[in-house]
C-alpha cells in the first residue's frame, strides 16, 4: 500500500466526519437553545464603572460611544493608550476621568492602569468603537449571579467603506454566534466579547492586577492579545461560569477593507491558537466539557488538516503525473474531455487508473470475483498474488471515506442554508459573506505558521 494515498484517505475522512458530527450536534442545539430568563437586576448603576481603553480611534466614533456612556448614567474611566488629545477633552466634558499612559503598551496594559481607578463591585470593560444599546446595562446586570460573574453581549457588524469587508465579517460573527449558543447548552463559552464584558470586579481583579496578564507566556513566546480569553479562563478556573446573552445586541463596525479585514483576522487567530496550545498545556480544555473540547479542537485542527489533505493530493497528482507523462499527453491529445472528467470531475479515484499497478485497479479484479454476475471474467490471484485481508479492508474503508465524504457535503450545504435563514440577508450580500470560508482558512494557516509574532494592539487607523 502507499503510504501518501493511505494518508491522504485517512486524514480526509477524518475531516468529513469530524465536520458531520459537529454540524448533526451544533445546528440543533443551537437553534433550540433558550436563555434562562432573568428578573430585574438589583444591582445600581452607581456600582458600575465603566472602563475604555483608546488608540487612535476614529474621533466621531469614539464621541457617540462616550454619549451612550454617559446616556446610561454611568461613571466611566478612559485611559489614552499612548494618545491624548481630541480624547481628553470628549471624555471631560462628558463628565468621565480620563488617564494618559506616556506609550503605547497595549490594551492590556491600559486595562491593568484605568482598574487602579476602579472603586465599585462591577466594572463594564468597553472596546473605543463599541456603542451601548439603551437600558443594556440593566439587561447585561441582570444576568449575573452567584456562579455566573461575567456576562458579554452579542455582537453585531455594521458597514464600513467597504461592502465586501462588511457582509464577511458578518458572517464570521454569525457563524461564532451560532458555536457559541450551542455551547451554551452546556455552560460553556469559548470566550467572552471582548468589546463588551460586565463582570464582578472582585474575581477578575487579581488577574488584571497580576504580571500574567500584562503579558501572557507561552514557552519563550508572549501575546498581548486575547485578554477576553484569557478572563474567560480564568473565571472558569476559579470555579465560576461566564456567558454571552443574546438579549443585548452591541453594534462594532466592520474593518475598511479587505487587507484591514484579513489583517485582524491574522490577530484573532494568532491569539487564538496561542491560548488553545496553553489550554491543553494547562488542562483547561478538558475542564469545560466534551462538547467544548471537541467544537475547539475541530475549529482550530480543520485548516491545518485540510491544508496536510491538499499537499497530499497533489502529491498523489503529481506522482502519476511524472510516472506517465506519455499516457497523459497521448489521452490529452486524443480525448481531452475524458481527461478533464477524470482530473477534475471524478478526482482521485479514477486516478488511481492510470497507474496499471495501484490498489483501486487490483480492486477491479476483486470486485469481479466478489460479483461474477456483473464481470464476465473471475479473478483469485491479482498480478501472481494471492488477495490479502489489508486489500479487503482497505477496498471498504475507500467506500467508507467515499460516504463519509457524500454526507460531509450535504451536512455542510444544510448549515450553509441554515445561515441564510438565520441571518435573513439577501442573496448577493450572503454569497459575499461565504469569502469568509477561504479567508478564514487563508487567516488561521498564516497564524498558525507566524504564532510568535504576537503584535500590539492595533487602532482604527
Amino acid at each position: 500500500m502507499r503510504v501518501d494515498i493511505e494518508s491522504y484517505l485517512l486524514i480526509s475522512t477524518i475531516i468529513s466526519v469530524a465536520t458531520i458530527l459537529y454540524i448533526m450536534f451544533t445546528l440543533p442545539l443551537a437553534f433550540t437553545y433558550k436563555q434562562r430568563s432573568y428578573n430585574i437586576s438589583s444591582i445600581s448603576k452607581n456600582d458600575i464603572t465603566v472602563l475604555i481603553p483608546v488608540y487612535n480611534e476614529d474621533i466621531n466614533i469614539f464621541k457617540n460611544v462616550i454619549d451612550s456612556v454617559k446616556k446610561e448614567k454611568l461613571k466611566f474611566i478612559v485611559v489614552g493608550d499612548g494618545c491624548e488629545d481630541p480624547y481628553r477633552k470628549i471624555v471631560e466634558e462628558a463628565g468621565g476621568l480620563f488617564i494618559k499612559l506616556p506609550k503605547n503598551g497595549g490594551k492590556r496594559k491600559a486595562i491593568k492602569e484605568g482598574f487602579k481607578y476602579v472603586k465599585t463591585p462591577y466594572v463594564l470593560l468597553l472596546d473605543s468603537d463599541t456603542i451601548l444599546p439603551e437600558n443594556s446595562v440593566e439587561v447585561l446586570a441582570s444576568k449575573l449571579s452567584d456562579d455566573v460573574v461575567a456576562v458579554s453581549p452579542e455582537i453585531s457588524v455594521t458597514a464600513g467603506k467597504n461592502r465586501t469587508a462588511y457582509h464577511v465579517a458578518e458572517m464570521m460573527q454569525r457563524l461564532r454566534e451560532i458555536s457559541y449558543r450551542a455551547l451554551a447548552r452546556f455552560g460553556s463559552v469559548v470566550s467572552l466579547n471582548g468589546q463588551c464584558i460586565l463582570a464582578k470586579t472582585e474575581v477578575i481583579r487579581p488577574l488584571i492586577e497580576s504580571k500574567e496578564f500584562e503579558s501572557v507566556r507561552l514557552w519563550k513566546f508572549t501575546t498581548i492579545l486575547g485578554d477576553d480569553r484569557q478572563i474567560t479562563n480564568y473565571i472558569y478556573s476559579k470555579g465560576f461560569k461566564a456567558i454571552v446573552t443574546k438579549d443585548v445586541v452591541v453594534k462594532t463596525k466592520a474593518p475598511d477593507s479587505i487587507k484591514n479585514l484579513l489583517r485582524q483576522m491574522i490577530r484573532w487567530y494568532r491569539s487564538n491558537n496561542f491560548f488553545l496550545i496553553k489550554e491543553i498545556i494547562d488542562g483547561t480544555l478538558f475542564k469545560k466539557g466534551f462538547f467544548y473540547m471537541f467544537t475547539v479542537l475541530y475549529w482550530y485542527t480543520l485548516p491545518l488538516l485540510t491544508l496536510a489533505n491538499y499537499i497530499l493530493y497533489t502529491e498523489i497528482i503529481l506522482k502519476h503525473v511524472f510516472k506517465h507523462w506519455n499516457i497523459l499527453i497521448e489521452i490529452i491529445t486524443k480525448d481531452p474531455i475524458r481527461f478533464i472528467e477524470y482530473v477534475i470531475v471524478k478526482r482521485i479515484s479514477n486516478l488511481f487508473d492510470l497507474d496499471p499497478s495501484p490498489v483501486m485497479y487490483k480492486f477491479s479484479n476483486y470486485f469481479a470475483h466478489m460479483h461474477p454476475h456483473i464481470y464476465p471474467h473471475n479473478f483469485y490471484f491479482i498480478y501472481h498474488r494471492q488477495i490479502d485481508v489489508k486489500m479487503i479492508l482497505f477496498y471498504y474503508f475507500y467506500i467508507f471515506h467515499t460516504l463519509a465524504g457524500e454526507v460531509s457535503t450535504i451536512a455542510s450545504l444544510i448549515m450553509i442554508f441554515s445561515i441564510l435563514l438565520y441571518t435573513r440577508k439577501n442573496l448577493q450580500g450572503f454569497v459575499l459573506g461565504l469569502l469568509a470560508f477561504p479567508l478564514m482558512f487563508i487567516a488561521d494557516i498564516f497564524a498558525l505558521f507566524t504564532l510568535w509574532k504576537q503584535k500590539k494592539w492595533l487602532g482604527r487607523n
